[in-house]
């Protein structure tokens, strides 16, 4: 049986919402390392600049932080394409972005593209979930407490 568990903000809302009786009781990052990347231009110098670029990105994405890119940004769908966690399509097109953790994927575009991407930290811009949060069932907690 296991008893805590790693999950993360966007799961435990909606376990929750489900009616599972699960509570975070530990968040690894206080600011998710979500980030969107870039191509090093002088036109891209805000997360803003991207709107209108192709956006590489996991599907996970749509119910995570895409809405906020569309509501504070003006992303729209049509922009967005998948992400295989491969950056060989981000690396071909440098007019694109694509996700990544800001701890590893802006790390492999530089060794692989040979450049430093620009790199935006999403919890700068809006997006504050914690991340790689650590789960229980409440009856585990009240254990403990007791």
């Amino acid at each position: 049986m296991v008893d805590f568990f790693m999950g993360y903000g966007m799961a435990a809302v909606n376990t929750i919402a489900q009616g599972i009786p699960k509570i975070t009781v530990a968040a690894i990052f206080q600011k998710d390392p979500w980030c969107l990347i870039a191509h090093p231009n002088p036109a891209i110098k805000t997360l803003a600049d991207l709107k209108g670029k192709p956006v590489y990105v996991f599907a996970s994405a749509k119910i995570t932080y895409w809405p906020l890119l569309e509501t504070k940004y003006g992303f729209t769908k049509a922009h967005k394409r998948p992400y295989n966690f491969n950056p060989a399509a981000f690396l071909i097109d440098k007019n694109s972005a694509q996700q990544g953790y800001i701890t590893s994927e802006a790390f492999a575009i530089e060794k692989q593209g040979g450049f430093q991407p620009v790199v935006f930290l999403l919890a700068d811009f809006g997006y504050q979930p914690y991340a790689t949060t650590i789960e229980t069932k409440k009856e585990v907690k009240e254990k403990i407490q007791n």
